[in-house]
């Protein structure tokens, strides 16, 4: 096959034309007529290509679900089955025609699962449970998640964390049907008890955004929002920063464990993430500034140009790496992330030094941000260094990005 203009990629289907990335999948020959199609393709609307591979996975997933789903027989004792055909009935006499089936295997079942002389087979449990989950009126919590992880553009990290709240949710509320504003107060109550407020505002985000994709496919109705307007008051979970005095004891107290100390001065002069230092390799290192490219957003892709106080740390770390890495000699977690230790040992630090559970690792973010705003940095300017997404209409759809050199000028008034 000739692509005009692109080149296709080995380790992902994505393909390079005219400058912009696209996923692809070829569409088996068997199934080429029922698709009316040879090949799914779609713009990633990027020229950058792990971005493009983070952006097709779910694309080739959800691809390769249909093209598993039309290969297989349809299973007619499938309440499932049903309820996707009302769904997709598109007129009232082919939903009437449905609903006569779904009552007369409903009766059949009834009929084998009559225990005693006289009881009718509308009675049998198993024929209530089948007649409700064929006709919408009993659907399973957990369901339709893999579908709704399948449609997201996110990192395995984020989609592991997201299976893991509806997995929680599920455990609370079997169906969809049991779940209502009324009882989510409660659970909510429940989950402040144990848990930390950014953890409990996190669950009901996701929890959230599941709900508005069962709106959408039609699962649940579009008025219904049990995850909204709760009353409740979650208390802020926002982190503090250091100040210079506090950041500069901090930092000095890490002396004795090279790679925390190493850790703490980029943080503290680039308001960088722990993941993201923590996965920064010699390879990205160049012309005074580093590149992150391993960030929770797409706006946390990014260049930092390096402070001087950073200057011989990165200079000796480059020079000494044995694995590559920038900071070597970390283990990966089982969602591959290589700060997970380091960060323990940052917490047991800080602990010690009499700082609360309101300052984190995250709070040298808060920190380099609070120290260029009060320096008179422009916003958009802080954005670009920390990688947040412009916050204002201007900066996020009028204004482009700022230079290397805006950066670097700003980050000079980064003292502590």
């Amino acid at each position: 096959m000739v692509f005009l203009g692109g080149t296709r990629e080995q380790s992902m289907p994505i393909e390079l034309r005219y400058n912009t990335f696209f996923a692809y999948l070829d569409v088996p020959a068997d199934l080429r007529l029922k698709l009316n199609r040879r090949v799914f393709r779609q713009t990633l609307k990027t020229d950058s290509r792990s971005v493009a591979e983070r952006r097709a996975a779910p694309l080739i997933a959800q691809w390769k679900s249909e093209i598993s789903r039309l290969r297989e027989e349809p299973n007619h004792n499938d309440a499932k089955y049903w309820r996707e055909a009302l769904r997709r009935a598109p007129n009232d006499e082919q939903r009437n025609a449905i609903l006569e089936r779904i009552d007369m295997m409903a009766w059949n079942i009834g009929a084998l699962n009559v225990e005693h002389v006289g009881d009718t087979p509308s009675k049998s449990p198993e024929a209530r449970k089948f007649y409700a989950e064929a006709t919408g009126l009993r659907v399973g919590t957990t369901e339709h998640l893999e579908e709704w992880i399948g449609s997201q553009d996110v990192k395995e990290k984020t989609a592991k964390m997201r299976r893991s709240t509806i997995h929680r949710l599920g455990e609370k509320f079997s169906t969809l049907q049991d779940i209502s504003r009324k009882e989510v107060r409660r659970w909510v109550t429940e989950l402040g008890t144990d848990l930390h407020p950014a953890t409990v505002q996190r669950l009901l985000s996701d929890c959230r955004t599941y709900w508005s994709y069962l709106a959408a496919i039609e699962v649940v109705s579009e008025d219904a929002a049990p995850f909204d307007r709760l009353g409740l008051k979650v208390k802020s979970a926002s982190w503090l920063p250091y100040s210079p005095a506090e950041a500069l004891r901090l930092r000095k107290a890490a002396d004795g464990d090279n790679n925390l100390a190493d850790l703490v001065s980029i943080a503290m002069y680039s308001g960088a993430r722990r993941e993201e230092i923590c996965s920064l390799k010699v390879e990205h290192v160049r012309s005074g500034c580093f590149e992150i490219v391993d960030a929770k957003t797409e706006a946390g892709i990014r260049t930092v140009p390096i402070h001087s106080k950073l200057s011989a740390i990165i200079k000796r770390l480059t020079k000494e790496s044995a694995d590559g890495y920038l900071i070597p000699g970390l283990a990966s977690n089982g969602n591959g992330d290589r700060g997970d230790a380091i960060g323990k040992r940052f917490s047991r630090l800080k602990r010690s030094l009499g700082f609360t559970e309101r300052h984190s690792f995250h709070s040298w973010r808060s920190t380099v941000i609070t120290i260029l705003e009060r320096a008179g940095v422009p916003e958009g300017t802080v954005q670009d260094i920390v990688g947040h997404e412009r916050s204002t209409l201007t900066g996020s759809t009028y204004s482009g990005k700022t230079t290397i050199e805006m950066r670097r000028d700003a980050l000079r008034k980064l003292r502590y």
